[in-house]
């Protein structure tokens, strides 16, 4: 190591990861094992809205909705370490390596996914409508959404956002880990040239995944910027995830002097920042719905503001996951008192999943109507508002920690060599940043 690179890191300080990654990875994979098994009993004797009565849906669900979360932090990371080499940040330096092992965790989120397409492809309709056959007979249902909702095409699509997602994360992640060994320059302008075509496949990717994994089960709604409010709740999590992440390695006696306060402050800005982004894409789908008074459209919010329950979980992620934490955001010492800090993140995190929740549970009471002797299913937001409960349920609890303990075992995977880019030519920058 250069001089130069040298002066950049205090002499005493911890960047090693060790070997705490294996026992990270292991405790994540019991974690997901029990806690899986354990929703699994707990949604059998829940009632069940397949086509052939076996149950299990609430499980599908809660699942669904663990398993967006983790991703959201995921994608939300890898952007971090995107724009950070578009845009030539210095500040970002110490903690991008944190960033890098958390968008690393693409391929067991991936495989965690598996869950979900295997049973679809299987013929199973526990989450999804339009794999049910009633969906065949369903109004205002054009001929191309039938095309593009089918199970093969729908795993062929998961394939394509994941093999983008895993190729961005590994190219840059590479080339971040070869820098180390080489301090090769020329790595960090390969990385900030081919930053920009990737900002746009990300873009297009996690919007087109929001609308397929999110918006399609309730196949006969569609918003245009439902993905971009889903990249907002992802941004939210990814830096507050990037900022708990850095404090918990820290706890470990490691990164003691290369991501200081300056950081966090830094971090608190983005999340202070993507709360109101988030709130501004709501309110935008909220409001041009509410003014344009359509009825596919408005079918949305009339069974989440008007619905039994529904309703005071949209005033309490109304205040809980924007006007509490962007007013109490706003000073400067609520991102710099970390442990202060740390509350504000985990309160940002469990509120990202209850907007999940918002947008997943209630579709999943399906109505259904009889033709005769015939007995049709309608899909979700078709039964009477006032009987689509919230009907909260243990397994949807279990189920998000579930996939909590994969996500950490996805990040014990990357848990390993330098715990910050020791070569990076910004780092010496970064370690003295100072917010004014």
């Amino acid at each position: 190591m250069s001089a130069a690179h040298e002066a950049s890191l205090h002499p005493d300080e911890k960047y090693k990861a060790g070997k705490m990654g294996q026992k990270v990875v292991t405790g994540g994979l019991v974690g997901f094992v029990v806690l899986t098994a354990l929703s699994w009993l707990l949604s059998g004797s829940a009632a069940g809205h397949t086509a052939d009565g076996t149950g299990h849906s609430r499980f599908f669900y809660g699942y669904l909705i663990g398993w967006t979360f983790i991703l959201s932090i995921a994608l939300g990371a890898l952007l971090y370490v995107l724009i950070h080499h578009l845009v030539k940040a210095k500040w970002s330096t110490s903690t991008r390596r944190v960033a890098e092992i958390l968008a690393g965790t693409f391929p067991i989120i991936a495989i965690g996914g598996l869950v979900i397409i295997i049973p679809l492809l299987a013929g199973r309709d526990d989450i999804y409508w339009w794999a049910n056959k009633g969906f065949d007979h369903a109004e205002h249902v054009s001929a191309s959404k039938h095309t593009w909702l089918s199970p093969a095409f729908f795993a062929v699509r998961y394939v394509i956002y994941f093999a983008a997602w895993i190729g961005l994360a590994r190219y840059f992640t590479v080339r971040s880990r070869k820098q180390d060994e080489t301090g090769d320059l020329a790595l960090s302008k390969q990385m900030q040239f081919f930053s920009a075509p990737a900002v746009i496949i990300f873009a297009l990717t996690i919007c087109y995944a929001a609308f397929d994994f999110l918006m399609t089960l309730a196949p006969q709604w569609w918003s245009t910027i439902y993905g971009v409010n889903y990249f907002g709740g992802a941004m939210i999590a990814g830096y507050a995830s990037i900022a708990l992440l850095s404090m918990i390695l820290q706890r470990t006696g490691r990164l003691q002097r290369s991501i200081t306060t300056e950081h966090y402050h830094d971090l608190g800005k983005m999340v202070f920042a993507f709360t109101f982004f988030w709130a501004y894409t709501a309110f935008s789908q909220f409001m041009l719905i509410w003014y344009a008074n359509v009825a596919e459209e408005t079918v949305f919010y009339n069974y989440r503001m008007f619905g039994e329950g529904w309703k005071w979980v949209s005033i309490v992620l109304t205040f809980g996951q924007w006007l509490i934490p962007f007013v109490l955001l706003m000073s400067r010492w609520s991102k710099r008192i970390l442990p202060l800090f740390a509350v504000f993140c985990v309160w940002q995190l469990c509120f990202h999943w209850l907007d999940l929740y918002w947008n997943v549970m209630p579709n999943y009471h399906w109505g259904a109507e009889a033709h005769g002797a015939a007995h049709l299913v309608t899909g979700p937001l078709t039964g009477p508002v006032g009987e689509n409960n919230v009907n909260f349920s243990p397994v949807d609890i279990t189920t998000w920690f579930a996939l909590i303990a994969l996500f950490i075992a996805g990040i014990g995977r990357g848990l390993k060599g330098n715990l910050i880019p020791v070569k990076d030519p910004n780092l010496g920058a970064s370690v003295a940043h100072e917010n004014y």
